[in-house]
């Protein structure tokens, strides 16, 4: 026990390098059949944090293999998300690095099989190719206003740490602009707030055209999941502003979430920011599941939220949440619910699948209005969950600014949930949580 919790002090304690990617073992910036000779030639001075690519704590010639399986997917501009890719060209059309010298890049957002946008960014004053297809729009960055209309994309530009970033940030949704000013969520955007540079521009499918014309901003991010998708797109266009459909919330990993960073530092010509944070994300991953692999079972986790109006809300088996459950040594109780979202169940199946929960997960949706406090009050305000929380073992509910902060700092969100299913691995069990809170 005292090994485990050294070894989780020591990797929890250790800088991050960001500068490096993971797989680039030789550190010459680029991910290549090199790296895998390096690590094959220096396995026994190649750290764990650098070389133990699968995560089994320990740096052999497993990982060697690993690496050599996973070099074209790594060394890709997009390396996890789904729902968007990147494409950097030099000045004769050829691909190239997001670190080399392009002269333009191609951002495509998508899902499934449509395609919302297809934009080449330009630096200010270079001109576009005579032969780009007729479907790219062409914007020149860095952009020096935005609008946007959900809590993720405010957390993506936030990743990015830039106060230029943080200035351009000109129109957020009501909801947002309230939560901001009146809840504390996003702190450093309050200033913004205070002196008018950040103001409201309406709801989904009522987005405020008066007020968004005032901000005349560069580009309008448009969150895909929602009902109004189509009346908004309708709405900016009409207004003749660019505008760009983001499909974060629908990645079916936690990476390829965090890897949307991209996108956002495209626009302000900090790509290197968007990848930094992937890594910084990544490398929190493989050091979390290291650590939690060496406890000694998997107990069974639940996670959901109970609406008083229409009843469970499950998140479904391939939810990015869902597989951080699984990664961090935890049995998640609803992995025969296929989807990558979440889904209203009714009670007799809900409270079927609970049977034997260790670890109840509560996502409070609703914790401004509902605030859930102590376990007594949580099973009060659900008499159904009851019996279930009377014999797990442990019994956490997500803090309002977890759909927030959470997203600025996505390593520290993971932390929590792997604290939260092994907390015996951890130095200060669960006690040390950022987003959840342990109810007792």
């Amino acid at each position: 026990m005292v090994k485990k919790i050294l070894l989780t002090f020591m990797i929890l304690l250790t800088p991050a390098v960001f500068g490096e990617n993971v797989g680039d073992i030789n550190g010459d910036g680029s991910i290549n059949i090199a790296d895998v000779v390096y690590l094959f030639k220096h396995l026994r001075d190649v750290g764990i944090e650098k070389g133990d690519l699968n995560c089994d704590d320990s740096v052999d010639i497993a990982d060697v293999v690993y690496l050599f399986n996973n070099i074209q997917q790594w060394s890709q501009p997009v390396v996890f998300a789904k729902n968007f890719e990147i494409e950097y060209y030099d000045a004769n059309g050829n691909p190239v690095g997001y670190n080399d010298n392009w002269a333009y890049k191609i951002v495509t957002t998508k899902y499934g099989n449509a395609v919302y946008n297809k934009y080449c960014i330009l630096r200010k004053g270079d001109k576009p190719s005579s032969n780009l297809p007729s479907d790219v729009k062409v914007i020149h960055t860095p952009v020096k206003k935005v609008a946007t209309l959900s809590a993720i994309q405010v957390a993506m530009l936030e990743a990015l740490n830039d106060d230029n970033v943080k200035k351009s940030i000109r129109g957020v949704s009501k909801s947002i602009y309230k939560k901001i000013k009146d809840y504390g969520v996003f702190p450093d955007l309050r200033p913004y707030i205070d002196n008018g540079n950040i103001v409201s521009i309406g709801t989904w499918s009522s987005i405020d055209k008066d007020v968004l014309l005032s901000i005349s901003p560069d580009i309008v991010f448009i969150p895909w999941t929602h009902g109004y998708l189509v009346e908004d797109i309708n709405t900016v266009s009409d207004l003749g502003l660019n505008y760009l459909v983001t499909v974060e919330s629908n990645e079916p990993t936690f990476l390829g979430k965090a890897e949307w960073a991209k996108v956002y530092a495209a626009f302000y010509n900090l790509d290197d920011k968007g990848n930094d944070f992937l890594q910084k994300v990544w490398k929190k991953r493989n050091d979390l599941i290291r650590i939690t692999r060496n406890a000694d079972y998997r107990p069974k986790v639940a996670m959901l939220y109970w609406s008083p109006y229409s009843g469970p809300w499950v998140y479904c088996a391939q939810n990015c949440y869902a597989k951080l459950v699984t990664e961090f040594k935890g049995d998640y109780m609803f992995k025969d619910i296929p989807g990558t979202s979440y889904v209203n169940l009714d009670k007799e199946t809900t409270l079927e699948h609970l049977q034997g929960c260790e670890v109840f997960i509560y996502m409070n949706w609703n914790s401004l209005k509902e605030p859930m406090d102590t376990l007594e009050e949580l099973k009060e305000k659900r008499p159904d969950l009851a019996p279930i929380l009377d014999h797990a073992k442990r019994v956490y509910v997500s803090k309002y600014n977890y759909a927030y902060d959470g997203y600025v700092n996505m390593d520290l969100l993971m932390e929590d949930f792997a604290r939260m299913i092994h907390p015996e691995c951890f130095d200060g069990g669960d006690s040390e949580l950022h987003y959840f809170k342990k109810l007792k």
